[in-house]
């Protein structure tokens, strides 16, 4: 059994080539694949390789919530346990062999952030109409930091500049280091930081930002839209938008106009799950018809063909996460971090 502590796992997604990055974003594309295609109903129970079963959850009475998220590939199982405590949140994956054995424990909050992103990103390197020079992001924390990680390992050409917006200045101040390293590693790059709290003009500087933008990647749990159509719409341009933070019905990163901008097209991890979960497509009316899963996406286009971008329209996706998604990531990373010599071998397991 193998153990990668947080600091592992960070050294692992840290240290990725463009290429590993490429081979990450395709081992999720072919998971998202495989679900896809056994989520018909055409395939029976009996056949079925991948079984997620739903999430449990409970408050103990220290007031801690305790989350466990189930899932099995037939390959590999796994359980993500995580515990939000008052003091801020702790989680680990367990990954175990056909048989049972337990093959690792991988510390889970870096992985998390990190799939998500990656997610966005199977949909990103396809999006092929769309310009990648300037990119706004929506949050401050692991995810919006691994949007940009990921979209610059991919294109570190073509992205001159990243604007980071939060509400506070706090969190963006927290994430100075982080803004050091990517313009250390790519000189070509400027970012921005805006927080609404404190930048004058406010709205007029947003506006700017959103109408100079070719990709909004939104990682926010927030209640209402973080803009509006109407300030796309003041500078029309094809967009890639992707918004992976809102995960309960009351949760809105943008308004319908928006979610409905992709010239009749909304793509989405799992249609049941975003169909219960995204407040902005419950908001909307939108019935499943309308979305297309990544998995029926990637499964009707060749290794590397871009999608059809209906003219005017922009790339809409739409992700709440689902435990294959850790499974998956996690057993490469385990993987990849034993054959780096990081971590801790533990015999007798």
């Amino acid at each position: 059994m193998h153990v990668l502590s947080e600091p592992d796992v960070s050294r692992v997604f840290r240290s990725l080539t463009q290429s590993q990055c490429h081979d990450f974003v395709n081992e999720l594309g072919k998971a998202l694949v495989s679900i896809s295609a056994e989520s018909k109903p055409s395939v029976p129970a009996t056949d079925k390789l991948i079984h997620q079963p739903l999430r449990t959850v409970f408050a103990t009475k220290a007031d801690n919530t305790c989350i466990f998220m189930p899932v099995s590939n037939t390959e590999t199982t796994g359980i993500k346990c995580v515990t939000v405590a008052p003091g801020g949140i702790q989680g680990v994956i367990n990954l175990f062999s056909p048989d049972g054995r337990l093959q690792g424990l991988l510390a889970a909050a870096e992985i998390t952030a990190f799939r998500t992103a990656l997610a966005s990103m199977t949909l990103f390197v396809r999006s092929a109409a769309i310009k990648k020079e300037n990119i706004l992001i929506f949050g401050s924390g692991r995810q919006a930091e691994w949007h940009a990680r990921l979209a610059l390992l991919l294109y570190p050409e073509q992205i001159r500049r990243i604007t980071f917006v939060n509400r506070g200045r706090t969190r963006l101040e927290q994430m100075k280091d982080v803004f050091s390293d990517l313009c250390k590693n790519y000189p070509h790059l400027t970012i921005t930081p805006i927080a609404k709290e404190d930048t004058e003009g406010y709205e007029e500087v947003l506006l700017h930002e959103l109408q100079v933008c070719d990709v909004i990647f939104s990682c926010t749990p927030s209640l209402q839209p973080n803009f509006s159509y109407s300030a796309l719409r003041s500078a029309p341009k094809q967009r890639f938008i992707s918004l992976i933070g809102s995960y309960k019905p009351p949760m809105h990163e943008i308004d319908t106009e928006t979610l409905l901008s992709g010239g009749g097209k909304i793509y989405v991890d799992s249609k049941t799950a975003c169909l219960e979960e995204s407040g902005e497509l419950i908001t909307a009316q939108v019935k499943e018809d309308q979305l297309t899963e990544m998995g029926d996406l990637l499964a009707s286009l060749g290794p590397n063909d871009p999608i059809g971008v209906p003219a005017g329209a922009n790339v809409i996706y739409k992700c709440v996460g689902m435990g294959l998604m850790d499974l998956v990531v996690g057993k490469k990373v385990l993987d990849l971090g034993a054959s780096q010599g990081l971590g801790t071998h533990v015999d007798g397991f």
